[in-house]
């Protein structure tokens, strides 16, 4: 009896794709991949910024408003160390539109708010991860 061959299993790494999307105070719509944004901006070695919060006028009531089901609970728990990982903004209308640190910029304001490090991409590399239709995958097939 011969012993049926086997194929090596390979190991894939599945990579946690990160999308904002949002409504502007026109009813524009727009989405990010986020993902995609900082790996651009990280291999295109974009200038780390200090931003703060009450610099520019964020308090909780503004992250309320801007990000109404943000999970607090997962706020509070993340590590101070954490909060080293740049904010990711994308220029918007003349305004900068955070897409990545929703939760890392609640803790800061939740300790009182400090400068956070931020990384803000130019016009060009926020069109190239821009997503133009989101399909929201609630089941994966196994």
């Amino acid at each position: 009896m011969k012993t049926p061959a086997t194929a090596a299993a390979t190991p894939v790494r599945l990579q946690r794709i990160e999308v904002y999307s949002f409504v502007d105070e026109d009813g524009a719509r727009a989405a990010w991949n986020a993902t995609e944004g900082r790996q651009i901006a990280e291999a295109e070695g974009n200038e780390k910024v200090r931003f703060n919060p009450a610099d520019n006028g964020i308090n909780l009531e503004h992250i309320r408003q801007r990000y109404p089901d943000l999970d607090w609970e997962h706020a509070k728990g993340i590590p101070f160390f954490d909060l080293a990982k740049p904010l990711l903004f994308v220029p918007w209308k003349g305004k900068a539109v955070l897409i990545d640190g929703w939760h890392r910029l609640a803790k800061c304001v939740l300790l009182g708010g400090f400068d956070l490090p931020a990384l803000l991409l130019t016009q060009e590399q926020a069109d190239r991860c821009r997503v133009e239709k989101i399909v929201e995958i609630t089941e994966v097939p196994v």
